[in-house]
């Protein structure tokens, strides 16, 4: 079931004055810099750098470099932390984590000394959101609340609802719902008090979520209606929709009310057609569900194609693979045995298409370890044609001594050369055969990263699953229980794996990311590894596996990604990806 976003958990704060400058002005400004000296440069470099954060990562870097540099060079330290945070923030964007974390930790160090609480309030917000990347989730609920006491010291209200706001996601994250929940209604009381639309839909839907996890359905309820009204207030028309999805189907599968819930998700049907064409598919499949509850299965079929056409132009192939299932017993029940084969072959088909990719995943192993063992097999020959070129260099100087070792030098340098001259050949042809392979074999590689990273997702997630399930265990193997879960968060949240992904995907496409941000700079992270999940074909269900992440936020990050791609509601997010780079 398909939620609207409910806040994005980190936006790296840019504490830099003011807003993004035009590219005129920053030219302007490059220009002005040799003229420049002292404060006044460092204050000039500081405007640089907040504008080239939104257009241009790998300027903000080197300005972040020359500013910490011309920092030292005048004593300072206000400036030297801001060059270090600015450094942390292009390397958190970056995905560079640890790095990024290091850059920070010198800042806070820094506005600890000088006791500059704005910086270091957002200082630590920038490192909640690398310990959380990091799956450092203790570290990163720590910070958040020294965060927030800064903020409350210096009454920051919107500093003070953010906080409560992360940490509330925090909580939810780490399975401490009564937490998040009280989190949330601070975030919320504040900001009522205050009289501010900080994010209140969101706050309301994160409430909601987490009430309907607990099983409390009329509270959910409420708080799904504020998060609709909220929304409102903000013209954010697809979280309205997707207030009415929520509703509706807490009305259809959990406080069974057959006219509240065809209300609901009819009024939400009529929003996402004009918002959100991938959420339509969410919708039908609720009015499937609920008409087949009410005995209508002519009409639970016509939703369930209606979901099945949006799912092929999403290339959503676990969707498909479901409601042709849910075809199959609804014409096998009714006694359409034509039909009902019909749709077990199309489910068939597609369970044969999954099977089939599991199994090049173990030939993509394969593959994998023979191309491991031929580069080693090029690494020990060019090893060994440096030693070869070294010896004969050394006995070619020693042979002008005397004429017989000189002679013996030669006849050794000419067996040497021979040798040279063979591995010489044999490294060419090998290098040859791997060029003619390279492309087809990283595109395989491409493809085993990604389905091994699903694959250890999915059994880590499983491991974990079953570890949630044990029961009746001493306080003592409980413990160890939850230290095992972490563990396995951990390993599943590795961004080891992403690092070797990214290095593979762009081999085969190496202009791809590059591409996005030209079209728009504010495409983050997570909307980068979606966008290299669809161009490869991945469906909804495979990308979440990977990112380890609910289905459901998939389809938000791609709903989120295609907006900010300018794609229009009919467009199909795939073929622009494959077409366009």
């Amino acid at each position: 079931m398909k939620r609207y976003l409910a806040g994005v958990f980190i936006t790296i704060i840019i504490l830099l004055s003011g807003m993004p400058l035009s590219a005129r002005n920053t030219d302007s400004l490059k220009m002005l810099l040799p003229h420049l000296s002292g404060l006044r440069k460092l204050e000039v470099l500081n405007r640089i750098i907040e504008a080239t954060l939104y257009n241009n990562l790998d300027s903000a870097c080197r300005y972040a470099a020359l500013m910490k540099s011309e920092s030292r060079k005048a004593k300072n330290n206000r400036y030297r932390a801001l060059a270090y945070r600015g450094m942390g923030i292009c390397n958190f964007y970056k995905n560079n984590y640890y790095q990024a974390e290091e850059y920070v930790l010198k800042a806070v160090a820094i506005q600890k000394q000088n006791k500059d609480s704005t910086g270091l309030a957002n200082s630590y917000k920038i490192l909640t959101g690398i310990y959380w990347e990091t799956e450092r989730y203790k570290k990163s609920v720590e910070v958040s609340f020294q965060a927030l006491r800064l903020y409350e010291a210096r009454n920051d209200i919107k500093g003070i609802v953010s906080s409560y706001n992360n940490i509330g996601l925090l909580y939810k994250r780490l399975g401490e719902p009564e937490k998040a929940l009280k989190y949330y209604q601070k975030a919320l009381e504040i900001a009522g008090s205050a009289k501010m639309d900080y994010n209140k839909g969101n706050l309301y839907n994160n409430l909601g979520i987490v009430l309907k996890n607990l099983k409390q359905y009329p509270k959910a309820l409420n708080d799904y209606r504020k998060a609709i009204r909220a929304y409102r207030r903000e013209s954010l028309m697809g979280g309205v929709a997707t207030g009415y999805l929520n509703i509706g189907n807490v009305f259809v599968y959990h406080l069974y009310n057959p006219d509240s819930a065809f209300f609901y998700l009819n009024k939400g049907l009529q929003i996402a057609k004009n918002t959100d064409y991938t959420l339509q598919a969410d919708f039908y499949t609720g009015l499937s569900r609920l008409y087949a509850k009410e005995g209508y299965p002519e009409k639970q079929v016509r939703f369930l194609k209606k979901a099945l056409a949006i799912a092929r132009v999403n290339r959503d192939i676990d969707r498909e693979e479901e409601i042709h299932y849910a075809l199959y017993q609804v014409y096998e029940n009714s006694g359409n045995d034509k039909q009902a084969l019909l749709q077990m072959k199309q489910y068939m088909r597609i369970r044969d298409t999954l099977s089939l990719m599991k199994a090049k995943v173990a030939i993509a192993n394969l593959e994998s370890k023979f191309e491991n063992e031929k580069n080693r097999l090029v690494i020990r020959q060019m090893q060994e044609k440096q030693h070869a070129d070294k010896k004969i260099k050394l006995l070619l100087s020693l042979g002008v001594i005397l004429l017989l070792i000189s002679f013996l030098l030669l006849v050794f340098g000419f067996v040497q050369s021979k040798k040279k001259s063979k591995l010489k050949r044999a490294v060419l042809e090998a290098e040859k055969e791997k060029l003619e392979h390279a492309l087809q074999f990283k595109s395989r590689q491409l493809t085993s990263q990604a389905l091994m990273m699903m694959k250890k997702n999915q059994l880590l997630n499983e491991i974990h699953k079953a570890l949630s399930e044990i029961k009746g265990t001493t306080d003592d193997g409980k413990q160890k229980i939850i230290q095992a879960k972490k563990q396995l968060k951990k390993v599943i949240r590795s961004q080891e794996d992403w690092k070797l992904f990214r290095h593979y995907f762009e081999e085969v496409n190496p202009q791809f990311f590059k591409s996005l941000l030209k079209i728009n700079p504010r495409i983050t992270p997570s909307e980068l590894k979606l966008a290299a999940l669809v161009k490869l074909n991945f469906s909804i269900k495979e990308s979440a596996s990977l990112l380890n992440i609910s289905p459901n936020s998939v389809k938000t990050i791609r709903s989120v990604l295609r907006k900010k791609l300018g794609l229009k509601k009919d467009e199909s997010i795939y073929e622009f990806l494959n077409g366009s780079f």
